[in-house]
């Protein structure tokens, strides 16, 4: 005599899970894709964007490339990824009337969703420590340099910039700076909005009328300043721009006196 006992089928565990995934055609070939991909945002932000940025002059662009390169080889993967995925549907569509075979079932996979919240948890954590990394950097920053600082006056209008430097007397349509100097830009507009653009100094901020913002840099490197609008404000936006310099301090002070200002 024989018994029959019913056998109770167990889920699988979370390694068989991902066993079973990695065995399907598709997967493979998506993580193929998504590995190129990645490597290819890694070099893009390691190696092309330092390359090609504007020359770095001042601490604001350092950081601000740094958040660009940085960022970019940390969203690598999920760019590889989301990539992937699309890459291989467009490539491998169904063709035919019958329908295709049923595809391995993401959406309840335990250990993918563990670890794409994982992910996506920590990629926000690093975003927010490092925001208010850079707001407390900068708060202090702007606190012990506030005495020595320099101001220019930045004045927007269609379609040229004017710098007023009230405590030297001049007036200027070219930026120029001491090195090594801390500088506060009163920025306003009198006509439209404009938006303040020294390109290597790392900083842009809008140029409002009958409203002037701040914003402050230190010039750290000696040579020269594009300046641009970077913000569309009419007709001849595109050439409202002009040149500056950083100078080493006798030169700048030479430049000041030939202008019938005096030094500080």
């Amino acid at each position: 005599m024989s018994d029959f006992h019913d056998v109770e089928e167990l889920a699988p565990t979370p390694g068989q899970r991902v066993k079973a995934a990695l065995a399907e055609k598709d997967v493979r070939v998506t993580i193929v894709f998504g590995i190129i991909i990645t490597a290819f945002f890694v070099f893009i932000g390691l190696w092309f964007y330092p390359k090609f940025m504007p020359e770095v002059m001042s601490e604001n662009m350092k950081r601000g490339r740094d958040v660009i390169v940085y960022f970019t080889v940390i969203t690598a993967p999920i760019a590889g990824v989301v990539i992937a995925v699309a890459l291989y549907t467009l490539l491998d569509r169904h063709k035919g009337d019958t329908p295709p075979a049923e595809a391995a079932n993401f959406r309840g996979h335990t250990p993918i969703i563990f670890g794409w919240t994982i992910v996506s948890a920590l990629f926000c954590i690093v975003a927010i420590v490092w925001g208010l990394t850079e707001m407390n950097v900068n708060a202090e920053a702007n606190a012990t340099n506030a005495k020595t600082a320099l101001t220019v006056e930045v004045t927007g209008s269609q379609w040229v910039w004017t710098f007023n430097y009230p405590e030297l007397g001049v007036q200027s349509p070219n930026l120029n700076l001491p090195i090594d100097r801390p500088v506060i830009f009163k920025v306003t507009s009198v006509d439209v909005n404009h938006s303040f653009w020294p390109v290597q100094l790392g900083v842009k901020v809008d140029a409002n009328d009958k409203v002037t913002t701040l914003a402050r840099t230190t010039p750290n490197k000696l040579g020269h300043i594009e300046v641009k609008c970077a913000e569309l404000c009419g007709l001849y936006h595109a050439y409202m721009e002009t040149q500056g310099e950083v100078m080493a301090a006798a030169d700048f002070n030479q430049w000041v006196t030939s202008l019938g200002g005096h030094t500080a």
